[in-house]
């Protein structure tokens, strides 16, 4: 369900930011209800032509997901000030994630992280009111206060729903930060948080069955959201378990040791025609200067157009990040799990003693997961 593609947009802040094109049925919905239902029954808005109910509807619920975004922005620089990294924001059908390159390393940079959307939320909210207020104390046409008013509610409702306790709301993980705190064990604490997400996700996915047969319709996205974040919670708790498992493995355990290189002065003709076509391998460490440099992959090739391979050199595509490339021999792999997944180059540079010992790819961990009896 996660396969629809994503549009990026920009940055703000300097955090890539996209839109998946899932998020354009909620969008749509959203505008659609607005603009058909919710305006047009506003006594003070009767008469009104019906291209500017869609007017304010459309420009209401931009607005309404810009505050999405400021919430998943308010986690993102947080996260960011408090030394982790933020990879993209993404605004997908069941509203808005920051995907953080790791999980917070203490109780409290996890609830200050996760009480920073909320408490956004909440902000917003109020300062809509207030402008509700002011717009209505001048006197001002319903479509200047009536998407003032609407916005003030709904953000009041995100923040108040999102401090629900159960992973993987906002609340949840203030509930895990808390007993992660009391108990000194991150594993309960998410087995208690994901356990509360799925009571949470469950009894609104019943409710909104119960609602819906009694024909309320409406309900139905409801159950949708509640069987999301119940799905989302029960994942959270198997993942959990699994990291409990592996707890113990070290990257050098796992990882390829001695791993085949290749020049960054060769061409990327070369680097196709030698090392990539008929070969196991779709990455590799790139030595320059005797010294290794970054890693390239197919990803990198693909960046180049065809007609330039003979003149361009493997150096000029190498990603040279080897602060986010590389990790120690005796880096437990539990902490660079999420640092091989998504969109990541999907393989770390492994380092002792300052020099390159071996190569560790989302397949060295695929195999130590299948060999663990989770």
């Amino acid at each position: 369900m996660f396969d629809v593609p994503s549009i990026r947009l920009g940055k703000i802040f300097g955090i890539p930011f996209e839109i998946n094109l899932s998020w354009t049925i909620i969008f749509t919905l959203v505008a659609f209800t607005l603009s058909s239902g919710y305006y047009p029954a506003i006594p003070a808005a009767h008469g009104a032509p019906s291209w500017l109910y869609a007017l304010v509807g459309v420009t209401t619920t931009v607005l309404f997901f810009g505050s999405v975004l400021a919430h998943e922005l308010s986690h993102s620089l947080v996260t960011r000030a408090q030394g982790g990294s933020v990879d993209k924001i993404t605004l997908f059908v069941f509203g808005g994630v920051a995907q953080i390159s790791e999980e917070p390393a203490t109780p409290g940079k996890e609830f200050f992280m996760a009480s920073a959307g909320p408490l956004s939320s909440l902000i917003i909210a109020g300062l809509c009111y207030l402008g509700y207020v002011i717009a209505i104390a001048r006197g001002a046409a319903w479509w200047a206060w009536a998407p003032l008013q609407y916005l003030a509610t709904i953000n009041l409702f995100l923040g108040a729903f999102n401090l629900l306790p159960g992973f993987p709301l906002d609340g949840g993980r203030v509930f895990r930060s808390a007993v992660w705190a009391v108990t000194g064990d991150s594993s309960k604490a998410t087995r208690w948080a994901a356990r509360s997400g799925q009571a949470i996700g469950w009894a609104m996915a019943t409710v909104a069955a119960l609602m819906v047969l009694g024909g309320r319709t409406d309900f139905i996205w409801f159950g949708l959201v509640g069987w999301f974040i119940a799905w989302l919670a029960g994942a959270s708790y198997s993942e959990q378990q699994l990291k409990t498992r592996i707890a113990d493995a070290v990257v050098g355990k796992v990882m390829s040791p001695n791993p085949d290189y290749v020049l960054g002065e060769i061409s990327v003709e070369a680097l196709v025609q030698e090392h990539l076509l008929g070969r196991r391998h779709s990455r590799y460490p790139v030595m320059h200067g005797g010294e290794i440099v970054g890693v390239v992959s197919l990803a990198d090739v693909k960046s180049v157009a065809r007609v330039d391979w003979p003149r361009v050199s493997v150096i000029d595509i190498t990603n040279r990040n080897l602060a986010k490339l590389s990790v120690s021999v005796n880096t437990p792999i539990v902490s660079v799990l999420g640092r091989l997944a998504g969109e990541s180059p999907g393989a770390l540079l492994v380092v002792r003693d300052g020099h390159l010992a071996g190569i560790v790819t989302r397949s060295d961990v695929l195999r130590l997961v299948q060999s663990t009896d989770v």
